[in-house]
């Protein structure tokens, strides 16, 4: 006769143990072992919900030496994101809705949700995917609507030993071309944390996840995080409607503060920017807002991250050494 080891531990016990594996998908496995473990996962309060990557009938590639172009790549990046290029034949509405189902799939399994982490596939457009050694990350916060977000880029971010030399860049400011590309830039992240956010609209509505108090997305390659809070998710509960179409969240007219450097040197983590660039991004109209001062954004920048550390680094050494831009830019 087979002993089952598993009688032998407490349901306290075995909950403790469920609760660290986190991964949704696993748990909904074990919960098919048996009865026991079915009535215990659902209880599940913290879960991590990755998306597998979207089937394609064509496995053919667009050539994007075709398209890319030093301005324009970044806004194609962005369209990369959304529409990707191995699955080219999925539209924006499509890709969204199936992630949707996906999701809703999966996590009606759980009943106590209070922490939500989903880690959208790598789709392998992102900016640097190409070995270039270059950097775009981007972090924000929603509620309702755009709350903040922080934007570091660089045209390339390497270790210091791994250059013969660094050479003396001109420090005059940005010309016309390098600030077309950073509009780029903030403009792929706020449009990719925009489409993030209509996805948080299908989810917060679902009956098992009223516990919900924090959810994050993010992608495979680390590149961009959504975020919010509870009280960011009760104010879009109440204004989000059950049977609402999917859409992109309209962004309202921003200010943006841009700090940038030709070359950076991070002396802590050794790395040398190159045309380093922070971003931060509010609303103009935030006044009816509880949103984070400028330096609270700054200072807990990109924490949470593998390499967060080196990255947060990076923003408060070019915040710290110059004097920022100043933008504005109407809703789109």
């Amino acid at each position: 006769m087979k002993i089952d080891h598993f009688d032998g531990l407490s349901d306290e016990l075995l909950f403790l143990i469920f609760s660290k594996i986190l991964d949704a998908q696993s748990l909904c496995r074990c919960s098919l072992l048996s009865k026991r473990f079915a009535s215990l996962i659902p209880m599940v309060d913290s879960v991590l919900l990755t998306v597998p990557p979207p089937k394609s009938k064509s496995k053919s590639k667009p050539n994007p030496s075709l398209f890319f172009n030093f301005i324009a790549k970044p806004l194609i990046q962005f369209l990369h994101q959304i529409v990707l290029p191995q699955y080219s034949s999925l539209s924006f509405h499509s890709y969204e809705n199936s992630i949707h189902r996906f999701s809703s799939e999966v996590l009606k399994k759980f009943s106590h949700i209070t922490s939500l982490r989903i880690r959208l596939p790598r789709h392998g457009g992102e900016l640097g995917a190409d070995g270039s050694g270059s950097l775009l990350k981007w972090e924000a916060e929603f509620g309702r609507e755009l709350e903040s977000c922080l934007v570091l880029g660089a045209i390339s971010s390497r270790k210091s030993n791994e250059l013969p030399r660094i050479p003396k860049l001109d420090d005059s400011g940005l010309a016309a071309d390098e600030l077309k590309l950073r509009v780029a830039w903030m403009i792929s992240c706020l449009l990719a944390a925009s489409a993030r956010h209509s996805l948080v609209k299908q989810i917060v509505v679902a009956d098992n996840l009223i516990m919900l108090r924090n959810l994050v997305i993010e992608d495979g390659s680390k590149q961009g995080r959504l975020s919010m809070g509870e009280d960011q998710l009760k104010e879009l509960r109440k204004r989000v409607k059950l049977q609402s179409p999917l859409e992109r969240t309209k962004l309202p007219a921003i200010s943006m503060k841009l700090w940038y450097a030709p070359l950076l040197e991070v002396s802590d983590s050794g790395s040398v920017m190159k045309g380093a660039t922070v971003i931060v991004i509010r609303p103009v109209d935030q006044e009816m807002m509880k949103i984070k001062s400028d330096g609270d954004l700054l200072a807990c920048a990109f924490h949470g991250d593998v390499e967060g550390e080196g990255f947060c680094e990076a923003v408060k050494d070019l915040v710290k050494e110059k004097k920022p831009y100043l933008m504005e830019m109407d809703s789109f």
